[in-house]
């Protein structure tokens, strides 16, 4: 099979394996070697679609590697940035909901009830949180002291 890509469509590519394998190795010690692969054949079109500045090669570990001009684009560091923004605020929107309604409920009842009634219960938690998150970020979150 072969995939034939405009300059604009390979930098776009670049982007997004970039960024896929960014999320799928930034939270492990050793990087997704399946996707370290694909990334490695992506990056090694670069010369080809005169995109050098994006994409440089270390001789000694035999392997390419995204520039910092392309780490540092603002394409990239805005998506970076925004998917962080968002999964902070959702693990804690759900961390808190979740908190609540096993406080409500208690811890077995929730392990038992199913799926859609978990969600319907936790619905309005959720909801109360987002606001509460939209309206004054961090401003009224305090760690409360134990006594």
């Amino acid at each position: 099979m072969k995939i034939e890509l405009t300059q604009k469509q390979y930098e776009a590519l670049l982007k997004i394996v970039y960024l896929g394998s960014w999320m799928a190795s930034s939270t492990k010690d050793e990087p997704e070697m399946e996707y370290e692969k694909i990334e490695q054949y992506i990056l090694s079109f670069a010369k080809d679609f005169k995109m050098e500045n994006f994409v440089g090669f270390d001789k000694k570990m035999k392997s390419y590697f995204p520039t910092e001009e392309f780490e540092n684009s603002t394409d990239v560091v805005e998506q970076i940035d925004a998917y962080n923004e968002y999964t902070v605020w959702e693990a804690l929107v759900l961390s808190l909901s979740r908190r609540d309604i096993i406080k409500k409920y208690g811890a077995e009842k929730v392990d038992k009830i199913s799926d859609e009634e978990l969600l319907e219960k936790e619905y309005p938690f959720i909801q109360k949180y987002e606001e509460e998150f939209r309206e004054h970020g961090f401003d009224n979150l305090y760690v409360k002291p134990k006594k």
